[in-house]
């Protein structure tokens, strides 16, 4: 275990050894060598551009060249300090990834300032090497990399992000595409991608307009002031025409201007046309290598004796000629080098490239944060709606307990507009929810998407219970106090109805029904009967500790064919169960009364749960209402928990019945007597009266046995 953690830890640092290798190589190696200002290194181009006179590139530039040595000079010594200082030193630290940030950066900002500084002409970067070229692709790419992953270590560490990538990785199908690229589905990509082509659009037109009328402003500049010194020179030729002297003195002053002049000449020449041949040669010029040069014939025939500017493809040229009283003496040329002239002009160029791409590249991350600012709360509340439409959704459709607790709604919204707004609106909806969903039995929220009235027949168990005396015990009692009393005992049977896959079907005052499916239905129910008999056995309890009313309880169960639908008016429905099962269930309940019992199930039921609970058989009766005699007996307990008491308990009173039935009266009642000598069995004194009246007055010589209830 130890080695694979190393080697994950070795892994987690390789990209930025990778990074310290080539930006260490990039500082180093040519250090000592000869940097011109096409090369762009680390410390040679601080050199180049101190050496050029631009101060503030300079300090920008040796900055961040030491700003770069100290991150590699870090990165090189963090895997020594990983346990001392593992905030800046473990990779994946938001600090240790800021200065991958800041040293791609310096990486970036070295070369930009060379080039604002040198790239005055297009031959500028055919001439720069191709290692600096791919420095500048791998330290953008670099910077980029380092961004998108700062920002994804601070999402990660907020908890509601957490939350909604997980409700992601839940819900959505994962993409196959690269790096999640390929389709812009996402509100917060689209804005993105929108705002970032605006803002290029806005920064092309704009650095486009503005240099375009730079590059009009700049070409008027240099024809008024090549028009101004060729008329100028042109009268001081005029003026000392026979005065050489004086002329060259006036060239070397033009000359000495040139050297700080805003837009510098390469030449300044008088051309004298000689009378006899009609040639034009350079009589003096600021360069002394085109005194004597000759136009030839072409030339010559293309002077003109208006002041003109021609634009080659490396000079641009005026001329303005030399007429004295109608005799045409020359002309005088004033040349600017193209490259020269406009080398202002590409270099603003360029600034404004540089500038306009690193502000397009910043905006986009910017855009990112602010998309996400905007698109965040969006995404929680989708995440919040979406928890409560499926927990709603999967008890509608019997996969989650029905509950209001399910629906809680998680407002993680914390910005104030209309999102938060919103928000608030869905969480009131949900609360409304949460408070109507108590007042629905499970059946009508599962059947509520069918929309049409419908019923169906169904093999369903039924629990009913009943408290004792409610009547009597209310006596005496506020209502508030009643309906509190009332909700913890219908509460305590509740919760064990549904910890036994139980539904509630309704509440009638202190009556309850409920309702169970599935294959061991019967079994269920049995079960819930015993812990509803057992949480109120332990309130029984407290009331006497309390010296607080007493409550008990009487169940019936049983199961059988159901017909199962809506029933109700059409405004107001309800999804129930009808039948014999029902009324048998709702009519065994009430016989606990009858015979001293807590819960009687049908035969029915008995059959189905006689291998897991003791039950004793305990009469054979016809509820009101009906003819055919049911057999019903009491669930004492599950047989693996059952003490030896309760079966003692079930054998004498079985025996009893067996003889009872028999009109062995004698026999019956030596074992009903027993069973409530010894354990105080109330049903037991219910037949023990029955035998009395028997032996008094006979039953019939065709008598069944049978029970026959005339009530309720």
């Amino acid at each position: 275990m130890k080695e694979k953690r190393d080697l994950s830890v070795l892994r987690s640092f390789a990209p930025d050894w990778t990074w310290t290798a080539i930006t260490a190589t990039w500082l180093l190696w040519p250090f000592l060598a000869h940097v011109g200002p096409a090369s762009p290194t680390a410390f040679g181009s601080v050199s180049a551009i101190s050496a050029a006179g631009h101060p503030g590139y300079a300090v920008v530039a040796t900055v961040a060249a030491l700003l770069l040595a100290a991150a590699s000079l870090w990165k090189l010594a963090a895997w020594f300090l990983r346990h001392k200082l593992a905030m800046l030193a473990e990779p994946g630290r938001p600090l240790a990834i800021v200065i991958n940030v800041v040293s791609s950066l310096c990486a970036l900002v070295i070369p930009a300032t060379h080039a604002m500084t040198f790239a005055t002409r297009p031959g500028y970067f055919s001439g720069v090497a191709w290692w600096a070229w791919a420095m500048a692709a791998l330290s953008l790419g670099w910077n980029a990399f380092s961004i998108m992953n700062l920002i994804r270590v601070l999402s990660e560490r907020d908890e509601g992000f957490r939350e909604y990538i997980e409700f992601r990785r839940v819900t959505e199908k994962p993409e196959k595409l690269i790096f999640n690229l390929g389709r812009s589905r996402g509100i917060q990509r689209r804005l993105t991608l929108s705002f970032t082509g605006l803002i290029l659009v806005v920064v092309v037109v704009l650095a486009t307009s503005l240099l375009g009328d730079f590059g009009s402003t700049l070409l008027r500049a240099i024809m008024d002031n090549g028009r101004s010194l060729a008329d100028r020179t042109s009268s001081i030729v005029k003026t000392n025409i026979g005065d050489r002297i004086a002329i060259d003195d006036y060239l070397a002053i033009e000359a000495v201007k040139n050297k700080s002049a805003s837009f510098p000449f390469s030449s300044v020449s008088q051309y004298r046309r000689d009378p006899k041949t009609g040639a034009y040669a350079v009589r003096s010029s600021t360069d002394p290598s085109l005194i004597g040069e000759v136009l030839d014939a072409g030339q010559a025939e293309a002077v003109s004796m208006q002041p003109t500017m021609t634009e080659g493809d490396s000079t641009i040229e005026f001329r303005a000629p030399v007429v004295l009283s109608g005799v045409n003496l020359g002309f005088v040329s004033v040349v600017y080098d193209r490259e020269m002239i406009y080398g202002p002009y590409y270099l603003t160029k360029v600034k404004a490239v540089i500038i306009a791409f690193l502000f397009l590249y910043a905006s986009v991350f910017i855009t990112f944060l602010f998309g996400r600012s905007i698109v965040f709360p969006i995404l929680f509340l989708r995440m919040g709606v979406s928890s409560i439409s499926k927990r709603l959704s999967s008890m509608v459709k019997g996969q989650e307990r029905v509950s209001a607790d399910n629906l809680l709604y998680n407002d993680r919204v914390v910005t104030r507009d209309e999102i938060k707004k919103l928000s608030v609106e869905i969480g009131n909806m949900a609360a409304v929810i949460r408070g109507v969903i108590p007042y629905i039995s499970a059946s009508t929220l599962m059947n509520s998407e069918k929309g049409l009235p419908t019923t169906e027949r169904r093999d369903l168990a039924f629990l009913f219970t009943d408290i004792r005396g409610f009547t009597t015990i209310c006596e005496g009692l506020a209502p508030e106090e009643v309906v509190a009393m009332l909700n913890h005992y219908l509460d305590l049977q509740t919760t064990a109805i549904v910890a036994n896959g139980g539904e509630i079907d309704k509440f009638v005052g202190d009556e309850m029904m409920a309702m169970f499916d599935g294959p061991d239905k019967e079994i269920r129910a049995c079960r819930a009967g015993m812990h509803i008999r057992k949480v109120m056995a332990e309130a029984q309890e407290k009331a006497r500790t309390d010296s607080s009313a007493i409550v008990s309880i009487g169940i019936g169960i049983n199961s059988g064919q159901v017909v199962f639908g809506s029933v109700g008016a059409r405004e107001r429905m309800d999804f129930t169960s009808i039948g014999d099962t029902v009324n048998l269930a709702a009519r065994l309940e009430g016989a606990n009364k009858t015979y001293g019992t807590k819960s009687l199930v049908s035969d029915t039921v008995y059959e189905r749960v006689k291998q897991h609970f003791v039950c004793r058989e305990i009469d054979l009766i016809t509820v009101k209402g009906k003819n055919v005699p049911v057999r019903i007996y009491e669930v004492l307990q599950e047989t693996a928990k059952a003490p030896a008491k309760l079966r003692q308990i079930k054998e004498g009173f079985e025996a009893g019945l067996a003889a009872y039935r028999a009109k062995r009266w004698a026999a019956a009642k030596k074992f009903f007597g027993k069973v409530h000598e010894l354990y105080g069995d109330e049903a037991s004194v219910v037949f023990l009266h029955r035998i009395d009246v028997f032996e008094a007055s006979p039953p019939p010589a065709g008598w069944d046995g049978v029970f026959r209830m005339t009530v309720k």
